[in-house]
């Protein structure tokens, strides 16, 4: 097990994502990928979470958000899971997480991973339908518990039931890992909290 430091960042109310409900959430009508682009899932709970995952790079193991391009997907979990798309190639991180006091709202608190400790990114495949693992995400004070679990099966059934063209097509994906923030406290942070993970 390991616990990994975060920074809570109030971002200003102009910050275009306040803007949006949801943002790169497919809905039951998506298509099949083509070659040029794949289908990422991952589950994420409670359904109050809200996660942006942007383009970017990782250079000598730091992610290192793109600022010109919008948000693969920004959204909280609809049935326990976020369904996005993104263009092959394209390098993906797990970039912020914002709390919101209901899936409906838009303004909230959000961390960002800070000092020695990771985050999720993965490089997206050409023409899959990929399972990045299932996130659960506890506050408690200052504290902020998250357990990364494998439930490969459970997402192969929630896609299998309410996605007809991605049937059959669900598959694991590894993710890699990455720092971000180089403190903690960085970009005007508030507090400091911590993350444990859990695999399996």
């Amino acid at each position: 097990m390991k616990k990994v430091k975060l920074a809570a960042v109030l971002f200003p109310m102009i910050f275009f994502l306040a803007s949006c409900a949801s943002l790169g959430q497919l809905d039951a009508n998506v298509g099949a990928p083509t070659e040029k682009e794949s289908v990422f899932v991952m589950g994420v709970a409670p359904e109050n979470y809200r996660i942006s995952i942007f383009p970017g790079s990782v250079e000598d193991g730091r992610f290192y958000q793109n600022p010109l391009r919008p948000a693969a997907i920004y959204a909280a979990a609809n049935n326990g899971y976020i369904v996005g798309k993104a263009a092959a190639g394209e390098v993906l991180g797990l970039s912020n997480v914002r709390i919101v006091k209901s899936s409906e709202s838009l303004l909230g608190l959000d961390y960002k991973a800070c000092g020695e400790n990771r985050t999720i990114t993965f490089t997206v495949p050409k023409g899959k339908v990929i399972y990045l693992g299932s996130i659960y995400y506890l506050y408690k004070k200052e504290t902020l518990d998250v357990s990364y679990l494998d439930e490969f099966e459970d997402a192969k059934t929630y896609i299998d039931k309410n996605f007809p063209a991605l049937r059959a097509k669900l598959e694991p994906f590894p993710v890699e890992w990455a720092t971000q923030l180089k403190t903690c406290g960085q970009g005007g942070g508030k507090i400091i909290i911590y993350m444990r993970t859990k695999t399996r």
